[in-house]
Protein backbone atom coordinates (compact mmCIF):
# COMPACT_ATOMS: atom_id res chain seq x y z
CA UNK A 1 0.00 0.00 0.00
CA UNK A 2 3.16 2.55 1.08
CA UNK A 3 4.18 1.79 -2.52
CA UNK A 4 0.79 2.86 -4.20
CA UNK A 5 0.58 6.02 -2.11
CA UNK A 6 4.65 6.74 -3.24
CA UNK A 7 3.96 6.17 -7.04
CA UNK A 8 0.83 8.96 -6.75
CA UNK A 9 3.13 10.81 -4.80
CA UNK A 10 5.65 11.03 -7.77
CA UNK A 11 2.79 11.13 -10.41
CA UNK A 12 1.58 14.56 -8.79
CA UNK A 13 5.58 15.92 -8.06
CA UNK A 14 5.58 15.03 -12.10
CA UNK A 15 2.50 16.86 -13.54
CA UNK A 16 2.86 19.95 -11.11
CA UNK A 17 6.42 20.29 -12.66
CA UNK A 18 5.20 19.94 -16.22
CA UNK A 19 5.03 23.27 -18.12
CA UNK A 20 1.68 24.52 -18.89
CA UNK A 21 0.40 22.76 -22.11
CA UNK A 22 -0.43 24.99 -25.39
CA UNK A 23 -3.91 26.70 -25.00
CA UNK A 24 -6.11 25.89 -28.03
CA UNK A 25 -6.89 28.49 -30.85
CA UNK A 26 -9.93 30.27 -31.60
CA UNK A 27 -11.15 30.34 -35.47
CA UNK A 28 -13.46 33.19 -36.14
CA UNK A 29 -17.42 32.07 -37.08
CA UNK A 30 -19.79 34.82 -37.53
CA UNK A 31 -20.81 38.01 -35.67
CA UNK A 32 -24.40 37.60 -35.11
CA UNK A 33 -27.13 41.09 -34.74
CA UNK A 34 -30.58 39.24 -33.06
CA UNK A 35 -33.75 41.67 -32.27
CA UNK A 36 -35.58 41.11 -29.22
CA UNK A 37 -38.93 41.27 -28.11
CA UNK A 38 -40.15 42.32 -24.03
CA UNK A 39 -38.89 40.56 -21.51
CA UNK A 40 -41.44 38.24 -19.64
CA UNK A 41 -40.34 37.71 -15.81
CA UNK A 42 -41.76 34.08 -15.39
CA UNK A 43 -40.91 34.15 -11.34
CA UNK A 44 -38.19 32.61 -9.06
CA UNK A 45 -37.50 28.66 -8.89
CA UNK A 46 -35.30 26.40 -7.18
CA UNK A 47 -32.09 28.25 -9.40
CA UNK A 48 -32.59 31.19 -9.39
CA UNK A 49 -35.34 34.41 -11.24
CA UNK A 50 -36.18 33.24 -14.68
CA UNK A 51 -36.93 35.52 -17.55
CA UNK A 52 -37.96 34.79 -21.09
CA UNK A 53 -36.96 37.39 -23.84
CA UNK A 54 -38.08 36.29 -27.12
CA UNK A 55 -35.62 36.42 -29.84
CA UNK A 56 -37.65 38.15 -33.11
CA UNK A 57 -35.39 38.21 -35.73
CA UNK A 58 -31.81 39.11 -36.64
CA UNK A 59 -28.53 38.00 -38.65
CA UNK A 60 -25.50 36.63 -39.10
CA UNK A 61 -22.33 36.84 -40.95
CA UNK A 62 -18.99 35.11 -40.92
CA UNK A 63 -16.48 33.39 -43.26
CA UNK A 64 -18.11 30.06 -44.12
CA UNK A 65 -21.50 30.83 -43.04
CA UNK A 66 -24.21 33.78 -42.81
CA UNK A 67 -27.57 34.29 -42.94
CA UNK A 68 -30.75 35.45 -40.90
CA UNK A 69 -32.30 34.42 -37.28
CA UNK A 70 -35.80 33.35 -37.45
CA UNK A 71 -38.86 34.66 -34.97
CA UNK A 72 -38.25 30.91 -33.38
CA UNK A 73 -36.56 30.85 -29.86
CA UNK A 74 -36.39 32.68 -26.61
CA UNK A 75 -33.77 33.30 -23.83
CA UNK A 76 -35.00 31.73 -21.07
CA UNK A 77 -32.23 33.75 -18.28
CA UNK A 78 -32.24 32.89 -14.94
CA UNK A 79 -31.00 34.85 -12.30
CA UNK A 80 -29.23 33.59 -9.93
CA UNK A 81 -29.38 34.71 -5.83
CA UNK A 82 -26.03 36.97 -6.14
CA UNK A 83 -27.87 38.54 -9.04
CA UNK A 84 -25.99 37.38 -12.13
CA UNK A 85 -27.85 36.88 -15.18
CA UNK A 86 -26.95 33.51 -17.19
CA UNK A 87 -28.42 32.89 -20.79
CA UNK A 88 -30.29 30.08 -21.61
CA UNK A 89 -31.05 30.46 -25.22
CA UNK A 90 -32.19 28.38 -28.32
CA UNK A 91 -33.46 29.86 -31.41
CA UNK A 92 -33.04 28.97 -35.10
CA UNK A 93 -30.98 30.20 -37.76
CA UNK A 94 -31.30 29.70 -41.41
CA UNK A 95 -28.36 30.24 -43.43
CA UNK A 96 -28.21 32.33 -47.20
CA UNK A 97 -28.87 28.87 -49.07
CA UNK A 98 -31.35 27.88 -46.45
CA UNK A 99 -30.24 25.45 -44.29
CA UNK A 100 -31.59 25.39 -41.06
CA UNK A 101 -29.40 25.26 -37.69
CA UNK A 102 -30.57 25.08 -34.12
CA UNK A 103 -28.84 26.72 -32.04
CA UNK A 104 -28.46 26.82 -28.48
CA UNK A 105 -26.30 29.00 -26.03
CA UNK A 106 -25.64 29.24 -22.50
CA UNK A 107 -23.30 31.42 -19.92
CA UNK A 108 -23.31 33.47 -17.06
CA UNK A 109 -22.46 37.71 -17.05
CA UNK A 110 -19.21 39.33 -15.91
CA UNK A 111 -18.20 42.01 -14.13
CA UNK A 112 -17.47 44.11 -17.52
CA UNK A 113 -21.56 43.65 -18.64
CA UNK A 114 -20.63 41.02 -21.60
CA UNK A 115 -22.01 37.20 -21.12
CA UNK A 116 -19.39 34.44 -22.35
CA UNK A 117 -21.41 32.04 -23.88
CA UNK A 118 -20.94 28.38 -24.78
CA UNK A 119 -22.61 27.60 -28.44
CA UNK A 120 -24.14 24.24 -29.53
CA UNK A 121 -25.03 23.54 -32.65
CA UNK A 122 -27.13 21.16 -34.61
CA UNK A 123 -27.82 20.67 -37.89
CA UNK A 124 -29.02 17.83 -40.51
CA UNK A 125 -27.13 20.43 -43.52
CA UNK A 126 -24.59 18.48 -45.25
CA UNK A 127 -23.05 21.54 -46.05
CA UNK A 128 -22.49 22.69 -42.64
CA UNK A 129 -22.77 19.23 -40.68
CA UNK A 130 -19.21 19.96 -39.27
CA UNK A 131 -21.08 22.81 -36.97
CA UNK A 132 -22.24 19.10 -34.67
CA UNK A 133 -19.10 18.42 -34.15
CA UNK A 134 -17.11 21.25 -33.16
CA UNK A 135 -16.67 23.22 -29.35
CA UNK A 136 -17.69 26.69 -29.82
CA UNK A 137 -17.78 30.09 -27.75
CA UNK A 138 -19.15 33.81 -27.87
CA UNK A 139 -19.18 36.79 -26.23
CA UNK A 140 -22.68 38.55 -26.27
CA UNK A 141 -22.30 41.85 -25.79
CA UNK A 142 -26.27 43.77 -24.98
CA UNK A 143 -27.47 46.56 -26.54
CA UNK A 144 -31.33 48.50 -26.80
CA UNK A 145 -33.59 45.62 -27.57
CA UNK A 146 -30.98 43.73 -29.31
CA UNK A 147 -27.80 41.85 -28.41
CA UNK A 148 -24.60 41.14 -30.56
CA UNK A 149 -22.44 38.07 -30.61
CA UNK A 150 -19.30 37.12 -32.13
CA UNK A 151 -18.92 33.17 -32.18
CA UNK A 152 -15.62 31.18 -32.60
CA UNK A 153 -14.78 27.69 -33.09
CA UNK A 154 -12.03 26.45 -30.22
CA UNK A 155 -9.45 24.32 -32.07
CA UNK A 156 -6.82 22.22 -30.86
CA UNK A 157 -3.22 23.21 -29.44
Amino acid sequence: MKGFFGLLLGLAASVTAQDTPAAPGLTYLYSLNCTLGQALPVGAGPHGTRTVIPITGGTFSGPRLSGKVLDLGADWGLIDKDGTFSADTRYHLQTDDNAHIFIRTAGPAQADGKIHLSIKFETGSEKYYWLNNIIAVGVLTTGNGYVAIDGWQLDSP
